[in-house]
């Protein structure tokens, strides 16, 4: 192969892999180790491993960084854990220090680009693409991080892809169905969360809601349902959480949506619907969730020893 059509090959290669390229790439279209090795002497290539080769010019994204950590890891690598949650935009989890894992057995050469991990089982139904770059998929991102990080951090993760649609409780279940087995990390978290979450499950939307029934979930209180649609004869509207057995409603009040003087009007005006179809509506406000949940849990309590004793 001459020298135009090598770089030519190595560009096309580059530009579909956010500037990163693997010297085996080189050889693979045609090229001698010594030719690609050779580009290195002139000024548009430059060496982050002895593995990888840079476009000069090309930008310093997080996508490159990952890209070139997946060729650095060898044949099958993925990016995964934190990694992939940062590639999938799952909020929580942004220009995270660079995971990628390939199938135990194979190479065990190490990488001064990504922490390794070598799971015993990786099918490719575990594996995506995310701008190019092979990635775990969501589920399977969400098994693997629910052996990484805090529990909470876990479950908060899980939450945001489902109310952002990156997969489904359905794909969630086929993957902890498969993966799940006593002494296997993240195992017995990821069956209680799915335990937790029946077909019928919304996620909360919001790190305000998460908090909420994080304070619920710690105080032994009943789990409520979250966006119930409610009301007597007619549908009044759909509320945040109803606790069934109490016919108590508990709304979370931010205070970019209910400030203004028409949001208070409008709230008191359902409120006055829901109390007529018969149910006791609590308000709580984002400072008492995040600064006083004693406050909170005192209401909550109350409203169903009231609700018990009526």
């Amino acid at each position: 192969m001459s020298n135009t059509n090598l770089d030519s090959a190595l560009r096309r290669i580059a530009e579909l892999q956010h500037g990163a390229v693997a010297r085996a790439q080189g050889r693979e279209v045609g090229g001698s180790a010594a030719a690609v090795r050779r580009r290195l002497a002139g000024p548009d290539w430059w060496a982050l491993t002895d593995r990888v080769l840079i476009l000069a010019g090309s930008c310093a994204t997080y996508e490159r960084r990952a890209m070139a950590a997946v060729l650095d890891a060898g044949g099958g690598s993925v990016v995964s854990h934190r990694a992939a949650a940062a590639l999938w935009r799952i909020p929580g989890f942004t220009d995270e220090g660079m995971e990628v894992s390939r199938l135990r057995g194979g190479t065990r050469r190490p990488s001064t680009l990504s922490m390794i991990h070598e799971p015993s089982r990786l099918s490719p139904d575990h594996c995506g693409i995310v701008s190019g770059i092979p990635v775990t998929t969501p589920a399977r991102t969400l098994f693997d991080l629910a052996a990484s990080v805090h529990p909470r951090r876990a479950e908060r993760a899980l939450d945001n892809a489902l109310a952002r649609s990156l997969t489904t409780l359905n794909s969630l279940s086929a993957v902890v169905d498969e993966l799940a087995a006593r002494g296997r990390p993240g195992s017995a978290l990821m069956v209680r969360l799915m335990s937790e979450r029946d077909g019928n499950y919304v996620p909360p939307d919001s790190g305000l809601e998460a908090r909420f029934m994080s304070l619920v979930r710690a105080a032994g209180l009943p789990a409520p349902v979250r966006q119930r649609n409610v009301g007597g004869k007619d549908w009044v509207g759909r509320v945040d959480y109803l606790f069934c057995p109490f016919k108590v409603i508990a709304e979370i009040d931010s205070a970019i949506h209910h400030s203004t003087k028409l949001d208070r009007e409008a709230d008191a005006r359902r409120d006055r619907e829901l109390e007529a179809a018969g149910f006791r509506v609590l308000r709580f406000r984002d400072h008492d969730i995040w600064q006083d949940p004693a406050l909170v849990i005192r209401v909550l309590q109350s409203a169903f020893s009231a609700a018990s004793a009526a």
